[in-house]
């Protein structure tokens, strides 16, 4: 299956090529699960290889847990450009949070944008403060006998990923998704990636 993908790659390559087109290729952090993908050789033909530092914790994880710790994310670049040249790597980083649910011993959790984190945690006045081990705000509130926690996406969170350009001289950045951003994002990311320059 990889060389399979590979070959695809290098095809695709010669095509964007032809026509004035970049092409990136988007990968998960680096593991054992996804070496097959073979970022070295991805980087030998596409133009850019995207690291997609975020689903840490994911929907059916066995834990509640941040979409992208700083610490993971950091690791996750460090081994990529162990494979990659860091002027090829691209950090994409999450516009998004997951509202983990645990009810009756039973977790459970929803992808929701800034805004809606936001309103989650004033609605329920939930106590929130910066967990320094991963560089996020994290909250939790009780409702309707369910416990709920948030590891949230924010301005302060987002500043600290996208400082990992400057310090690992990697070529830029990438988001995901358009849409579960909130409109102080943008400054937030010209800022940070403005004083890496």
């Amino acid at each position: 299956m990889g060389d399979s993908y590979i070959q695809f790659i290098r095809e695709l390559s010669l095509k964007c090529a032809n026509n004035g087109v970049v092409l990136s290729v988007d990968n998960y952090v680096p593991s054992a699960y996804t070496a097959f993908y073979d970022r070295e050789e991805q980087a030998n033909f596409a133009d850019y290889v995207v690291i997609m530092g975020y689903d840490e914790h994911y929907v059916g994880s066995e834990e509640a847990g941040s979409v992208a710790s700083l610490p993971w994310v950091e690791k996750g670049i460090q081994d990529t450009i162990a494979e990659v040249p860091a002027e090829r790597v691209i950090n994409a980083v999450p516009f998004y949070t997951r509202l983990w649910k645990t009810e009756a011993g039973t977790l459970s959790s929803e992808a929701i944008g800034m805004d809606t984190a936001q309103e989650v945690v004033n609605t329920n006045n939930a106590q929130v403060y910066w967990d320094s081990d991963v560089s996020q705000n994290y909250g939790s509130f009780e409702k309707d006998g369910c416990t709920y926690q948030i590891w949230i996406e924010d301005s302060q969170s987002i500043a600290a990923k996208v400082q990992l350009i400057q310090k690992y001289n990697l070529a830029g950045v990438a988001a995901w998704k358009l849409g579960f951003e909130n409109s102080s994002i943008w400054q937030v990311i010209t800022d940070n990636l403005s004083a890496s320059n």
